[in-house]
């Protein structure tokens, strides 16, 4: 590996890394791996494939987050509007110099709740990856935030959520995942199967069309355990 770039940020060092026999590239904040992309700007890790894939057939997208702006570019490249809100506007600078985001893509410079507040446009598909260092997911997606991201959402849209496990029995996305069925909408909880690494992802999937296990099952392939939430 080798580091391309180093830059202070608002939790810690910035640092570029680039992969000298693939290219791909990782963005790591205060030590904690904030994304990784392939070179041309698809991205290196699963859980941004799963969530790429259950917005594939939206034709507008607001994604809560920047990190490295994979996500933004494949869904970008599928022919959505694309808009990202990210706090840290250095973010999108990264994303677009090292990490090959088009300059088509909306960024908006904002923390996301205040965001949510003010925005009035509604879109298919709503993308929430955030976190960081000490970052609390009860805190900020707490009900009053989760209600808005659901007025924002469209008829038959879908919201998917991240969120960074240290174990399969974390309460947290159960606790979350409880937030969105109150505000009536079908949940389903994605966890990565991989008992021996140090961090697990589980992706929330929060539908407003009826949704199909079987087909969940297949977008979500063999890495990952499906299950729906139910009152």
């Amino acid at each position: 590996m080798r580091v391309l770039a180093r830059f202070a940020g608002p939790n810690g060092e910035i640092a570029i890394m680039e992969d000298r026999a693939t290219g791909a590239r990782t963005y790591r904040e205060g030590g904690v791996s904030q994304s990784c992309v392939l070179a041309g700007g698809e991205t290196g890790i699963d859980y941004v494939r799963l969530m790429a894939a259950l917005h594939a057939d939206g034709a507008s997208a607001l994604l809560l987050g920047c990190g490295g702006g994979a996500l933004a570019t494949m869904l970008h490249r599928r022919a959505k509007c694309v808009t990202v809100v990210e706090v840290n506007p250095v973010s999108f600078q990264l994303a677009r110099t090292f990490f090959w985001m088009p300059n088509g893509i909306e960024c908006v410079t904002a923390d996301m709740r205040t965001y949510l507040r003010r925005e009035k446009r509604t879109f298919d598909a709503i993308g929430i990856d955030v976190g960081g260092p000490d970052f609390c997911y009860e805190a900020v997606l707490d009900p009053a935030t989760i209600a808005r991201v659901r007025r924002a959402l469209r008829k038959r849209g879908r919201i998917t959520v991240n969120i960074s496990c240290e174990s399969s029995d974390d309460p947290v996305p159960g606790r979350i995942a409880q937030r969105f069925m109150a505000v009536g909408l079908q949940v389903w909880v994605f966890m990565e199967d991989a008992p021996n690494a140090a961090e697990l992802n589980a992706v929330i999937l929060a539908s407003a069309r009826r949704e199909q296990p079987a087909a969940l099952a297949d977008i979500a392939g063999k890495d990952w355990t499906l299950a729906r939430l139910t009152p």
